[in-house]
């Protein structure tokens, strides 16, 4: 226990004058003739009883008025660990959360307004030897410097709306490696946020040797409808192309929303309109097409029309138009004339048919599609730069001949980690069953015919069947449940036909689904780069690997930036690490010289769109602190409120309620003589 202010406690001599009335208080005694005393000695012995009772009650109701008075003014504080001698040095950590949703207000105006005002107060509950840190939700490297007070509110009064938003957790670990570091005084913690809940819902991993602070903003409840996120039904993008966008859009409110308004724009120009329905506290999956692009990069924006809250109102995203597809076939002696006559209708498939002993292997990983087509064997090397090929992105397609040496395709696939052909099985054997949910097959036909036409054989390979692979099989026989799969291996993919592509062994090549089979196994090929980024969530951009010379250096440019951004490279894809060099939302161009590696978006983080906020009592099990952690901010955050949360449980209101109940005592105790 400790006082504020000891030095009333001297007040408490005056419990000596009560005492004093008590012992020499001289009554005057008033004689009274009475005929006869005898009646009066059993009442005299009752009211002296009576009397003496009453006295010592009232002496002791104004002894404890007069202690609990006393003590209010010295305003007793229960001391904590942490509750410091108001002499020693302290250094205090605030955050102030300076995020998108610190834009709503409240009857005290705009909550970053309000938070700048409590940190104002928060300063004048420490004496001037106090030293501060100004943590901002853009956990900028330079706030790990101590500030005066004056230099505090300077910042302070700096600090503007961001787009970062990072969890409390990075908050509170951020200001727990400061405060570690600093040895004089003693070290407290204070957030100033509105307390938005989180997707994460385990509990706050907090420094017990540093008191730990809450101030929670509340915020008038506003309707709120964000754009969630964007998405292509097809991964693939060439000019002309008709193309179907898949938004998603969120109502945070409690009504439901009719005929909201949807706008796409690309490179400056609207493409599609439209508008939607979204029920409360409900999301929403529609569709927007659009068709007619031209040129390569496209940097489009989709909008909606929703006040007061705007900041989530758009989502920026790139994406790029191929302009054609390099596939590469391996022969053995003489091509496959199919495959050429295939890729030849269209002159978007760039196809170079080669020798298998002519192949640069430097040049596979410029390939979006390989194609072994008659080898009757793969040599090891061959399998090795195919294995490194695929494992990083590429595409192969496998077809089997029927003068192949089974042995050698048994290893090659089995380092693919794919079924193998076991043994040649010369007897019909007619597919019956196509899988139209595979995206090489799942928009062959506008409209499924009752009887499929599907390819058959006279000779076929025999496949294994491994448990364990990833093979997604996309013909199946009368004979074999093997004709034609898919599988995976890293980040590519491989296309494995048991079906020979010779005349005399299946009709495949003459087939209908042959060459929408060849076409969809190379644009499927290309990986789509990320639609967009997000700001203090995502910190680099993947590409395929780019080796850079001695003084080469990338740049990115946009929204009036230039930066130098760090950069890793490998046979598997390089990093682009831009961290927290970016601080606006809008469209970057990656360069080296003068060359446009990528353009990508920078978006706000979606989670400051969800208006549902913390409760005392959730912050209290969320942040593990006691209640009297939690300041309540009404109508104002006040010094007194701060000050007390320094030095501890006050119990000052409580003794003036204990003084004015022991006033009250002393009152019925003379009013009522009984």
């Amino acid at each position: 226990m400790g006082f504020l202010f000891p030095n009333f406690l001297y007040g408490l001599f005056f419990i000596a004058v009560p005492i004093a009335v008590h012992l020499f208080n001289f009554r005057r005694f008033k004689k009274v003739y009475f005929t006869n005393v005898a009646f009066l000695q059993s009442v005299e012995a009752k009211s002296a009883a009576a009397r003496q009772l009453k006295e010592r009650l009232l002496l002791l109701a104004r002894i404890l008025a007069i202690i609990f008075l006393v003590l209010a003014f010295a305003q007793p504080y229960l001391k904590t660990e942490q509750a410091p001698p108001q002499s020693q040095n302290n250094v205090v950590s605030v955050y102030v959360d300076n995020s998108y949703s610190m834009e709503a207000v409240n009857a005290q105006g705009r909550l970053l307004d309000e938070a700048k005002r409590s940190a104002t107060d928060l300063t004048e509950a420490f004496d001037l030897n106090t030293r501060y840190q100004l943590l901002t939700s853009n956990l900028e490297s330079n706030n790990t410097r101590l500030l005066s007070k004056d230099e505090f509110l300077e910042a302070l009064e700096q600090t503007k709306i961001t787009a970062f938003s990072p969890s409390y957790q990075q908050v509170v670990a951020r200001q727990s490696v400061f405060l570690q570091n600093q040895h004089q005084g003693n070290r407290y913690a204070f957030l100033i946020s509105d307390f938005q809940k989180e997707s994460n819902s385990k509990p706050i991993k907090t420094d017990s040797s540093i008191r730990l602070n809450l101030v929670p903003l509340k915020a008038n409840p506003l309707p709120n409808i964000s754009v969630d996120s964007v998405y292509f039904i097809s991964p693939f993008h060439r000019e002309g192309q008709s193309e179907s966008l898949v938004y998603r859009l969120k109502n945070h409110s409690d009504k439901k929303v009719e005929n909201l308004s949807v706008s796409l724009g690309i490179n400056g120009s609207q493409q599609a309109l439209g508008t939607t329905n979204i029920n409360a506290n409900a999301t929403v999956l529609d569709t927007l097409k659009f068709s007619g692009l031209r040129g390569q990069w496209q940097q489009a924006e989709l909008k909606i029309k929703d006040y007061p809250i705007t900041f989530d109102d758009q989502l920026l995203f790139a994406f790029s138009l191929q302009k054609q597809a390099n596939i590469t076939a391996l022969y053995h002696q003489k091509p496959v004339k199919a495959i050429g006559a295939a890729y030849g209708t269209d002159d978007f498939f760039k196809l170079t048919q080669i020798d298998q002993s002519q192949l640069n292997y430097s040049k596979l990983a410029s390939q979006q599609l390989v194609i072994l087509e008659n080898l009757t064997e793969v040599a090891p090397g061959l399998a090795q730069q195919l294995r490194q090929y695929v494992s990083n992105g590429g595409s192969l397609a496998v077809f089997i001949p029927l003068s192949a040496d089974l042995l050698s395709y048994q290893r090659f696939l089995q380092s693919l980690e794919t079924d193998f052909p076991q043994s040649l099985d010369k007897q019909e054997n007619r597919a019956t069953n196509i899988n139209l949910q595979h995206p090489v097959f799942n928009d062959v036909f506008e409209q499924l015919p009752q009887q499929l036409d599907l390819p058959q054989a006279n000779m076929f390979f025999q496949s294994s069947s491994l448990t364990r692979s990833t093979r997604q099989v996309l013909l199946r026989g009368t004979v074999s449940d093997n004709l034609l799969s898919a599988y995976s291996l890293g980040k590519g993919k491989i296309y494995l036909s048991f079906l020979p592509l010779e005349a005399e062994a299946s009709n495949f090549t003459q087939h209908a689904l042959f060459l929408p089979f060849l076409f969809k196994a190379a644009l499927l090929s290309f990986n789509p780069q990320k639609m967009y980024y997000t700001l203090g969530a995502d910190e680099n951009i993947r590409l395929n690997s780019i080796p850079l010379g001695d003084k080469q250096v990338m740049k990115i440019y946009g929204e009036g930036t230039e930066i130098i951004p760090n950069y890793q490279n490998s046979q598997a894809g390089a990093n682009v690490y831009f961290a927290d060099q970016l601080t606006r939302s809008g469209f970057y161009q990656l360069k080296l010289a003068d060359s446009l590696l990528q353009v990508f978006a920078l978006n706000q983080n979606a989670k400051e769109s969800a208006m549902a906020f913390y409760s005392d009592t959730e912050l209290a099990q969320k942040f593990g602190v006691s209640g009297a952690s939690i300041i309540k901010a009404k109508e104002k955050i006040t010094a007194a409120q701060i000050k007390q949360l320094a030095t501890g449980a006050s119990f000052w209101k409580l003794c003036i309620i204990l003084a004015l109940v022991c006033l009250a005592a002393e009152i019925f105790i003379v009013r009522y003589k009984s």
